[in-house]
C-alpha cells in the first residue's frame, strides 16, 4: 500500500536547505579566511623545488590569520624562519587601486575573479564598482633572512652573518655562466633593521630609501607614502634634464627603462645580453614621476571595460632603477680633466710628455638629487620600524624578482606557509587549452601524479 504524499513544510526545507547548503558554504569560507590559502605557481622563480603549473595549499594560521573588516592578524604561533617557503602580498604594488585609500573602499575579494572596491569620487560617466583583478598579488619565495642578520651577494652567492650559503635549498639551481653587477648577483652588506630601529631618510641611498618607503607602506596601509624626487643643476631646479648618455645594465628588472630610452646605443658589438650595458636618452621626469607614485597604472582598452565595473591593473616600479640613476648623476658629476692647449701638440706625440702635461680641471655643471618622503602629505626625515622584516629570494637564483630587487616583506604582508602540492599539471608549450575540447584528450598525461600530495618542506 503506497504511502501518501507528505505534505511541503516550509520549515522542514528550510531546515535542509540550512543543513545542506548554507552551513557548508559558511564552513567553506571560514576555512578559506582563517586556514588555508589555495595558490599557483605562476613563474620559474622557484624551480626545481616547485614548478609552473604546481597548485598549493599554505596554512593561515601559521603565521596568523586576518582578522576580517581590517588591516590587521590575529596572533599566529611561528613568524617566518630562513628555510620557510612562505605566501605573502607582493610589496610593489598597490593595495587600493592608486594607492589612494581615502577614495577607494574595498568590498570584497571574489577569490577566482580578483578584488572589488568602491570609488567615492569616480570620474563623470565612470562606474563608482572598481574591478582589480590581478592583484594585489600574491608571491611566494623562500625566506633566507630575518630582522637581525646580516646579508650580502656576491655573484650571486648569498651569504648570512657572513658565511657563504655553499647549498642551495631545496631544489634550487644557480646556472647562469655569465654574471653581471646586477641586484640579482650583487648586493653589498647590509643588515636588516629589527623592530624599534630608527632609520633616517636623508642617510639612504635612493635604493634603500625606497625600500624604506615599502616598508612604510606595508606597515600603513591606510596612508598615501610618497617619494619625491627633484633634480637640481647648479642649484636651479631641472625636473626636465635628458639624460643623453645614460647608462644601464641589461637586465630583467629593466624592461621599463630600457623601453624609455629613446636612441638606445649597445656598448657591444653585437646585439646586447644580460648583464652588457646599453646607452640611450631619457627624461629624469620618468624617474621623478613613477617614483612618486610608485607603481604604473596599465592601459586598458575601452572594449575591456564593463557597464556597471572599471577594471584595473598595474606595474610596479622597480626600486633598483634608482641606483641606476644615482650611478648616473654620480658620472655626471665625477672630475673632468683638460690637458693644457701649450702642450696638447707634445702630449699627442710624446709619452714623456703626457706624464708631465698640466691638468687643469674643466669647468662644468653640479647635479644633485634631492628627496622627501611624505606619509599622508607629511614630510618625515626618519622611521621607527613596527613589525618584523623578511628578505625574501626564489629557489631558482637566476630567474627570481624577489627582495634583491623590492626590499622586505613584513609581517603584515605574510599571507600563508607553504604546506602541500595538491594538484599539479604542465602545460608549459599551451598545448592544452580549456577552450579547445580537441585537446582535452591530453589531460590525464600532463598531471605530475608523482608531485600531488608533496610536503613542500620536505622538498629536497
Amino acid at each position: 500500500m503506497e504511502e501518501p504524499p507528505k505534505n511541503f513544510s516550509i520549515k522542514k526545507f528550510l531546515k535542509s536547505f540550512l543543513r545542506e547548503i548554507i552551513v557548508p558554504i559558511v564552513l567553506a569560507l571560514v576555512v578559506i579566511q582563517y586556514v588555508i590559502q589555495a595558490f599557483q605557481i605562476p613563474s620559474g622563480s622557484m624551480e626545481d623545488t616547485l614548478h609552473t603549473g604546481d597548485f598549493l595549499l599554505g596554512l593561515k594560521f601559521t603565521y596568523g590569520s586576518p582578522i576580517p573588516f581590517t588591516n590587521r592578524h590575529f596572533p599566529g604561533y611561528a613568524e617566518p624562519k630562513p628555510g620557510d617557503v612562505v605566501i605573502f602580498r607582493y610589496p610593489g604594488e598597490p593595495e587600493y587601486p592608486d594607492n589612494n585609500p581615502a577614495r577607494y573602499t574595498h568590498l570584497f575579494n571574489a577569490l577566482m575573479f580578483g578584488n572589488y572596491y568602491w570609488d567615492h569620487e569616480p570620474e563623470k560617466g565612470k562606474p563608482h564598482l572598481v574591478h582589480y583583478a590581478d592583484g594585489p598579488k600574491d608571491y611566494i619565495k623562500r625566506c633566507v633572512a630575518v630582522s637581525g642578520d646580516t646579508v650580502a651577494v656576491h655573484q650571486g652567492r648569498l651569504s648570512i652573518n657572513g658565511k657563504e650559503q655553499t647549498e642551495l635549498p631545496g631544489r634550487g639551481k644557480l646556472t647562469m655562466s655569465f654574471r653581471s653587477h646586477s641586484p640579482r648577483d650583487e648586493r653589498e652588506s647590509f643588515v636588516i633593521p629589527s623592530v624599534g630601529d630608527t632609520l633616517f631618510v636623508d642617510s639612504l641611498s635612493l635604493e634603500k630609501l625606497w625600500w624604506l618607503r615599502s616598508i612604510v607602506l606595508q606597515e600603513n596601509p591606510d596612508s598615501r607614502v610618497n617619494l619625491e624626487l627633484a633634480l637640481w643643476k647648479d642649484g636651479v631646479e631641472a625636473n626636465n634634464y635628458i639624460f643623453e648618455d645614460f647608462n644601464l645594465p641589461v637586465e630583467t628588472d629593466r624592461g621599463m627603462l630600457l623601453q624609455a630610452l629613446s636612441g638606445l646605443r649597445s656598448k657591444t658589438d653585437s646585439r646586447p645580453v644580460w648583464g652588457d650595458t646599453v646607452t640611450g636618452s631619457v627624461n629624469f621626469e620618468f624617474f621623478r614621476r613613477n617614483a612618486g607614485i610608485g607603481f604604473i597604472p596599465v592601459p586598458i582598452p575601452p572594449e575591456a571595460q564593463g557597464s556597471m565595473s572599471r577594471l584595473v591593473s598595474y606595474v610596479g616600479f622597480e626600486g633598483s632603477l634608482l641606483r641606476d640613476l644615482e650611478g648616473n648623476v654620480a658620472m655626471l658629476n665625477a672630475p673632468a680633466v683638460t690637458v693644457d692647449s701649450t702642450v696638447a701638440d707634445s702630449v699627442a706625440s710624446d709619452s714623456a710628455a703626457a706624464e708631465s702635461a698640466f691638468m687643469e680641471p674643466s669647468t662644468q655643471p653640479r647635479f644633485e638629487i634631492r628627496r622627501r618622503l611624505l606619509v599622508d602629505g607629511k614630510p618625515i626625515d626618519r622611521y621607527v620600524v613596527q613589525t618584523p622584516l623578511f628578505f625574501m629570494m626564489g629557489d631558482n637564483r637566476d630567474n627570481s624578482a624577489d627582495s634583491r630587487y623590492w626590499g622586505f616583506v613584513t609581517l603584515r604582508n605574510i599571507r600563508a606557509k607553504a604546506f602541500v602540492i595538491y594538484f599539479s599539471f604542465e602545460n608549459d608549450d599551451q598545448a592544452f587549452s580549456l577552450g579547445n575540447p580537441f585537446t582535452w584528450w591530453r589531460i590525464p598525461f600532463r598531471i605530475r601524479w608523482s608531485r600531488i600530495g608533496k610536503i613542500i618542506s620536505l622538498i629536497d
